[in-house]
């Protein structure tokens, strides 16, 4: 019997490496386009183009392997995210805000998948364990708060502050992880510019007003 060499084994570690990034690639793709109680492994298996016991042999369960893609997600996020603040806690709320809507409209469009899988399942949580990894969607929001309590100083009650952030992001989801259905009730294109600017306006309209009282008490 052969004995595997350095290369071999390098090779196997390379491959292996590949195949679970398909896969992962493959969840994303999948569970963006149906819920998870509606999506299957072997759905996951053929958009990766792997055999299906590759799955469980590298998640074990379409659980396991739903939960590895939203904390994969939500690292991204949170590496990009705080660069959506960058300088913009030294001007005004009307010059900060709008900065910081297209900065992060910037990277949602041209990543959709995040806020897809988020929107797609809303309605199909019952208890929101029911769902594996939503747990990271309160991880996000509590992150967020923190970085805008810490850079933006912000001085509303903690009921003002939650009640910002959870209406903003929810508002997000909506318009850019239903952005078809959305877009096409407004009659645009979902792809367009024009959406992309009515979605900066409808934050604009709702949220400085609101910003503006919670910074004014600095």
């Amino acid at each position: 019997m052969a004995v595997p060499n350095k290369t071999t084994k390098r090779r196997s570690s390379a491959d292996e490496s590949t195949a679970r990034e398909r896969i992962m690639k493959a969840a994303r793709e999948v569970f963006a386009l149906h819920s998870y109680k509606a999506a299957s492994t072997r759905m996951v298996a053929k958009q990766a183009g792997v055999e299906h016991p590759l799955i469980h042999y590298y998640f074990g369960s379409k659980e396991r392997l739903f939960q590895a893609m939203v904390e994969d997600i939500y690292s991204e996020f949170s590496l990009v995210q705080g660069t959506w603040l960058d300088g913009i806690e030294r001007v005004p709320p009307a010059e900060g805000l709008p900065v910081f809507i297209d900065r992060m409209l910037d990277y949602t469009l041209a990543h959709p998948d995040a806020l897809q899988i988020i929107a797609l399942n809303m309605v199909q949580i019952g208890r929101i364990d029911d769902i594996p990894g939503y747990r990271y969607i309160t991880l996000h929001m509590a992150r967020m708060r923190r970085m805008l309590e810490e850079r933006l100083v912000m001085r509303g009650s903690n009921r003002d502050i939650e009640m910002f952030i959870y209406c903003f992001y929810s508002l997000m989801i909506n318009l850019i992880g239903a952005r078809s259905c959305q877009a096409q009730i407004l009659n645009m294109d979902p792809l367009g510019e024009e959406y992309r600017a009515w979605i900066k306006d409808a934050c604009l309209t709702l949220f400085l007003p609101w910003l503006e009282r919670l910074l004014s008490r600095r």
